[in-house]
């Protein structure tokens, strides 16, 4: 899997970087501090066979002549192989690096803050005594004083603008990330508010399916129940809730055909409930199924008829009689008019009060036609 560049350490990156802009360069020794691990890393690049090779470096030997190289201020100094503390020698499989060995080629050291900025990474690049390192392949007279000032100045800042992108990346990227797992965060509460809200919904469902329930047991004196499985589909009804009624009341028929003794307990189940419209259903149903999307209405119509009413009287300081009701709707109605139109409505009228619990407070609690209703 790819992985950005600015993950590793940039000085470690440097050991890819270095040699793809300065072909044909001898060596490359990096030693820096690094802060997950608290301790001092070597690294070292060098080319055999026309390609490079990385490998880590033992640097527990001369790490107190590096330590004085890392407090150094200077941002970069040239030297002599002679005058390094250090060559590197490959014993076996680790290379290490050993005190005043005898070296040839002259070394560029660059000193870049650490993170901390409380000492110095070193890199130091072995380059050629002529030009060929930047692509003056025809030349093989000495670098001169100018020339290494030049090459100094422009390496000193390249690799310091290069660290400095890649630091930048960094941070660039560990605030995106706290972003995002803020908005992360954000959106596992909300959806844990949504499935919260989802199952005070289905709570809702399963008590308006109980009451209907009940409801139908009571006018046919039968002993019905809903088994965990069915009361668990009802919780995640999607549908239009004022299916509901006739969605119970068909699983309740079509539980009922099946036993053979009336007077058996009737236990509605999932699989006698059918939410889904079945194919061919409307078709059978014909123009009878069009009103089930209204089959409230007139009730809905009645009760906020009644309900308006009902507060004229109230405001009236009047007494809350089906009388005094009657004369305060918009087109007067008598009493006993009332109560055949509530008598007709009395099933819908307590399924609307169980779905709408908040309205119609006034008939329902002082009102006595309402309220001789649901008590039955």
């Amino acid at each position: 899997m790819s992985r950005f560049s600015f993950i590793s350490h940039p000085v470690i990156q440097l050991h890819d970087f270095i040699p793809g802009i300065m072909p044909g360069i001898e060596k490359l020794v990096t030693v820096h501090y690094d802060p997950a691990q608290s301790i001092i890393l070597g690294m070292l690049t060098e080319k055999k066979n026309k390609s490079y090779t990385t490998r880590s470096l033992d640097i527990n030997e001369i790490l107190p002549s590096l330590t004085r190289l890392m407090d150094d201020k200077n941002p970069y100094s040239w030297y002599n192989r002679q005058n390094l503390p250090f060559e590197v020698e490959t014993r076996g499989m680790n290379p290490t690096l050993n005190i005043f060995s005898e070296l040839q080629n002259i070394v560029l050291l660059i000193r870049v803050p650490d993170s901390k900025k409380e000492m110095n990474d070193l890199i130091f690049l072995y380059l050629n005594e002529n030009p060929s390192n930047f692509g003056v392949t025809n030349s093989i007279n000495p670098l001169t004083t100018d020339n290494k000032s030049i090459i100094a100045f422009l390496l000193n800042n390249t690799i310091r603008s290069y660290i400095r992108m890649q630091q930048n990346d960094m941070e660039a990227l560990k605030k995106n990330n706290k972003r995002t797992k803020h908005i992360i965060q954000q959106a596992d509460q909300l959806k844990d508010q949504i499935n919260r809200t989802a199952d005070n919904y289905g709570e809702s469902l399963v008590k308006l399916c109980q009451h209907l329930v009940q409801e139908y047991a009571a006018n046919t004196g039968r002993k019905i129940t809903l088994t965990p499985s069915a009361l668990t589909k009802i919780k995640s009804f999607q549908g239009d809730i004022r299916e509901l009624e006739t969605i119970v009341h068909e699983a309740i028929a079509y539980a009922e055909g099946l036993m053979i003794d009336e007077s058996e307990h009737i236990e509605v189940s999932e699989w006698h409930i059918v939410t889904e419209h079945l194919p061919g259903l409307e078709e059978s149903h014909g123009k009878e199924a069009e009103p089930q999307e209204d089959k409230y209405s007139r009730t809905v119509m009645l009760l906020d008829k009644l309900e308006n009413a009902a507060l004229v009287v109230k405001n009236k300081r009047l007494k809350m009689t089906g009388t005094n009701v009657g004369a305060a709707c918009e087109v007067p109605i008598s009493a006993p008019a009332i109560s055949d139109a509530l008598f007709n409505h009395k099933s819908k009228i307590k399924s609307l009060i169980t779905m709408h619990p908040h309205k119609w407070d006034i008939l329902k609690k002082e009102f006595r036609p309402v309220q001789n209703i649901l008590k039955k």
